[in-house]
């Protein structure tokens, strides 16, 4: 064989050497990426940020997206918990909307949508929130709430945005457990309902009472049923690791008319749920009347007489009048004339010329301490917290005040409990029972 030529010999030589570091660096950098030590580049708030919207906008594909994210910027979100909070911050989205376009919230607009965040019932959260970077979705439709769409992004202090698994579990667990509630009254499941009850947040302690919860339940169900027209389609206003917001955009009113109605959804630095699901119970009109010895007698508002009250209910204790409250056009003067009986008081406004002779409108009836006097057919001072709750069952979302709007004019029912001695069950002793028209 003829023997290589000089030159060709130092081109082999140099191509062999070439190729021999080549493969030394591709060698180390191999075991680097099987050692664990190969890291992809960190990625900043827009990336981020477009790579969740782009998951909402196409959630097939979200997995591509997903693994776009570097490791370290998931904090040990797996994908599956990915998928199921972009398929829950979806919910926000109009229905058959696309997203048009984000926008990365800075300035006044951040401060005040971090600072509602704060008011939360949850301490734990406060420090991410405050370093939380909002981002604003803009959408093809029209949200009910008129509110923009947000969702949020975390960071270090290092100034390097995440997503932080401890937030996304608790979106997820919030919105699983709204499922679950919703379901319940689209089921009319009395059960399921009766053991969500002790969720529910309401300005007094829930009571022990399987019949008092049993008859809260059916209230529940039936106002879902026949109150809340959108079953279907409340709106998720907005989500975050600590409140959960609906807005119910189709509500009949106690007057038959449409309005909304928004319920919250809390999670405790313990994460336990709470639910803000607040319902009035109006005043029946058969309580608008005050009842004596078991017999219907006047109705508050009415046309009040001195000869009225004495077939009614006898003698009173005293009459008495209080100072000019108004003068009428026509020259009336207007005061507040308190009749008194045993145990219970009726106040009438309107003109007063001695005890025989005064003249005006029922205003008030308080009832203390009778064993014969009672508002409607089951009211009386001698029931206790629980019975008010057996024929009212969210009197206590409202401090046992109840009130109608009838024919123009409003009439208020306050029940005042003896808080300072409970009975032996639980339930508070009736302390008065006051009936009152409101007038204008």
């Amino acid at each position: 064989m003829r023997k290589l030529s000089h030159k060709l010999h130092n081109f082999f030589s140099v191509r062999v050497l070439a190729c021999g570091i080549s493969l030394c660096l591709m060698t180390g950098l191999l075991a680097s990426c099987s050692s664990g030590t190969f890291l992809k580049k960190k990625i900043d708030v827009p990336e981020m940020a477009r790579l969740l919207v782009d998951s909402i906008q196409d959630i097939k594909a979200a997995e591509n997206f997903y693994n776009k994210i570097p490791e370290e910027q998931r904090d040990g979100l797996t994908y599956s918990e990915y998928y199921e909070y972009i398929g829950v911050i979806s919910e926000m989205m109009p229905g058959g909307s696309s997203v048009t376009s984000f926008d990365i919230v800075e300035g006044q607009e951040r401060e005040t949508l971090l600072s509602s965040m704060l008011s939360s019932n949850s301490e734990e959260y406060d420090s991410m929130i405050r370093s939380c970077i909002p981002i604003r979705v803009d959408t093809t439709g029209q949200r009910e709430s008129g509110t923009p769409m947000y969702f949020y992004l975390q960071t270090k202090e290092s100034g390097e945005v995440y997503l932080d698994r401890e937030w996304i579990r608790s979106c997820i667990d919030l919105y699983a457990f709204s499922v679950h509630y919703f379901e319940a009254y689209t089921n009319k499941n009395l059960t399921d309902v009766i053991s969500l009850l002790p969720f529910t947040e309401t300005p007094e302690p829930l009571p022990d009472s399987r019949d008092v919860l049993k008859a809260k339940a059916k209230e529940m169900i039936r106002f879902y049923t026949y109150n809340v027209k959108s079953q279907t389609e409340f709106e998720m206003i907005s989500i975050d690791a600590s409140n959960l917001l609906y807005l119910q955009p189709e509500v009949l009113d106690t007057q038959f008319k449409t309005s909304t109605r928004n319920v919250q959804f809390r999670s405790d630095d313990n994460s336990v749920i709470s639910v803000v699901d607040p319902i009035q119970n109006e005043l029946k009109s058969v309580d608008l009347y005050l009842y004596y010895n078991g017999l219907r007698t006047v109705r508050i508002g009415e046309h009040a007489a001195p000869s009225q009250l004495s077939n009614l209910f006898g003698t009173p204790i005293t009459i008495s009048c209080g100072p000019i409250m108004e003068t009428k056009a026509n020259g009336d003067e207007m005061r507040n004339i308190l009749i008194r009986y045993d145990g219970f008081v009726i106040t009438v406004y309107g003109t007063y010329t001695n005890e025989e002779e005064w003249d005006g409108r029922y205003m008030r009836f308080r009832i203390w301490d009778s064993t014969r006097a009672r508002i409607g057919t089951e009211m009386d001072v001698n029931e206790s917290s629980w019975d008010i709750l057996m024929r009212y069952p969210f009197a206590d979302e409202t401090g046992f005040v109840l009130s109608v709007e009838s024919d123009g004019e409003d009439y208020v029912l306050t029940v005042d409990l003896n808080r300072e001695k409970a009975n032996a069950e639980g339930s508070f002793p009736v302390r008065q029972i006051v009936l009152e028209w409101k007038k204008v």
